[in-house]
């Protein structure tokens, strides 16, 4: 709903004070799994369905993340609807990110094919490390491979401060 023509400002409030309150608490320790001391530029991977514009979740952003950004493109000649990788799905626009470290934001997890392919475009544009960080996880209850995931988390409730990097 925060990227309906016409969003919604309290879903928009809530996604960015979630990234807030992860960014604030957390995002040391991705940096520790990532063995990065400095993060050099920041980047969202973009839709891939024609979207004009910037991404909604960069203009949430802003610079609130204190990052240059790298920008990635989307490339019209894959389909959007291809649910693997692709080393060419995604290309920097601007140049050579010179050994950088890049945090890399998504909103929602499918497959994960788009971050994958976006991560490799931001390393083909010379980034040496590139960490991810996903806001949400699409989970469809009926395929059998979420299924244990899914009673293994049901009980247990959403928590602002549990780290998934160091699972405390």
């Amino acid at each position: 709903m925060y990227k309906a023509k016409v969003p919604s400002r309290e879903v928009q409030a809530r996604l960015l004070n979630l990234l807030l309150f992860f960014v604030k608490d957390h995002l040391a320790c991705v940096a520790e799994a990532a063995r990065v001391t400095r993060w050099s530029h920041v980047a969202v991977v973009p839709s891939t369905r024609g979207r004009p514009g910037e991404h909604p979740l960069r203009v949430l952003i802003g610079n609130r993340m204190g990052l240059p950004w790298a920008d990635l493109v989307a490339n019209p000649d894959i389909p959007s609807d291809i649910r693997e990788f692709h080393g060419h799905r995604f290309r920097v626009s601007g140049g050579d990110l010179g050994g950088g470290h890049v945090l890399l934001l998504d909103d929602t997890w499918t497959t994960g094919s788009r971050i994958q392919s976006a991560a490799y475009g931001l390393k083909r544009a010379g980034a040496e490390r590139v960490a991810a960080v996903v806001l949400g996880r699409h989970a469809n209850p009926e395929w059998d491979g979420w299924k244990p995931i899914l009673a293994t988390v049901r009980d247990r409730g959403f928590r602002l401060d549990s780290c998934l990097v160091h699972k405390h």
